[in-house]
């Protein structure tokens, strides 16, 4: 007569229940943070390497929002960026005017980056930034576009007003005066020549998620281990 002891195998049956129960969700929900801090290291790293950064606030607009919950089905962690203009990078995007005239592109000379860099790798400054741009209301004189830009440049200059939006044909926009009454001078700060402008797609999120992707078994399995380990089960 034999005797079959089946106190242990009872006693796995209990562990594995118990590790269900209570381990299984943590190493899922640690599994699903891991893998989207992950992807917000990789898409940052990107970043700093594919894009033109002019602030450090692009990349620290990278963040993630952890899952907290131990509900498996509901366990999701979000990654993206909290500036509007990172979405139109990944996906591309056409700006279009909003008001009478162009589509507002600053350019270098409003950075202090001189007339011809390319790209502007800064923001403009402070000043020449068009939510802080006053222009005086143009007026219909003269016969000629020549001759209202002239009128408008010698009335900025006699008034000491330093910016004016001037239509050179081709060329239209926000022009900064310098140089005094005498002989003043002009750069323009904002280009707005185009009706539109098209931003071509520039993926930083989807090759982050890509990459992560391959790496979420690896994150599981240490999550599994970490959590056998902490109830002594696996050593």
């Amino acid at each position: 007569m034999f005797g079959v002891d089946t106190r242990d195998i009872k006693e796995m049956e209990r562990d594995l229940k118990t590790f269900a129960r209570k381990a299984y969700p943590f190493a899922t929900r640690k599994t699903v943070n891991d893998a989207a801090f992950q992807a917000q290291r990789i898409a940052r790293a990107d970043v700093r390497e594919e894009m033109v950064n002019r602030n450090r606030f692009t990349v620290q607009s990278i963040q993630v929002e952890q899952t907290k919950t131990l509900q498996v089905s509901r366990q999701a962690a979000v990654v993206g960026s909290i500036a509007d203009y990172m979405e139109d990078q990944e996906f591309g995007a056409v700006k279009t005017k909003t008001g009478k005239e162009g589509v507002s592109i600053a350019t270098s000379y409003s950075a202090g980056q001189g007339d011809n860099a390319q790209p502007r790798t800064r923001l403009p400054r402070k000043p020449n930034r068009m939510a802080n741009i006053q222009l005086q209301r143009r007026r219909k004189k003269g016969t000629s576009r020549k001759q209202q830009n002239l009128i408008a440049i010698k009335q900025a200059a006699e008034t000491g007003r330093k910016y004016v939006f001037l239509d050179l044909g081709r060329t239209k926009g926000i022009f900064k005066v310098t140089g005094g009454k005498r002989r003043p001078k002009i750069k323009m700060v904002h280009d707005m020549s185009r009706q539109s402008v098209v931003i071509p797609k520039n993926p930083w999120l989807a090759p982050a998620f890509e990459e992560t992707t391959r790496m979420i078994p690896a994150f599981y399995a240490d999550a599994l281990r970490f959590q056998l380990r902490r109830r002594g089960l696996f050593r």
